[in-house]
């Protein structure tokens, strides 16, 4: 079931244990896609910090921020995690339907994230 989650006054993302839109990144718990994630999908997030790991397995019920090793980008544009909040410092781009195995720069330091955004300042999974 979806669960809505404000993450700042102003942004609201939508999260769940499964895709709400079609339109998604996918953060994990641990490397190669395993262990507990979570879906994100509606806007971006400028703090991690309120979310959780949802499915089950490896970290569900961590917090998210700090804790993603790998991501899955199941949307048809690029999606960007960045290693500190409000969308700062090094960060992770993942094109159209990418898969990181194991986060590049924001390896277990992701912080927040943008949804339809590529940058070419980041390390960028194809």
């Amino acid at each position: 079931a979806a669960v809505m989650a404000m993450a700042s006054p102003q942004a609201m993302a939508s999260s769940g244990s499964s895709c709400g839109s079609g339109n998604c990144l996918r953060l994990f718990y641990s490397s190669n896609r395993s262990g507990s994630s979570t879906y994100f999908w509606g806007s971006n997030v400028s703090d991690l910090a309120p979310y959780t790991f949802l499915t089950s397995g490896s970290g569900q019920g961590q917090g998210v921020k700090n804790n993603a090793a790998s991501a899955l980008n199941d949307s048809p544009y690029s999606s960007t995690i960045f290693y500190n909040s409000n969308y700062g410092g090094s960060c992770d781009t993942l094109t159209s339907y990418a898969i990181a195995d194991q986060l590049h720069y924001t390896y277990n330091n992701d912080a927040s994230f943008k949804l339809n955004y590529g940058s070419s300042n980041c390390y960028t999974f194809n």
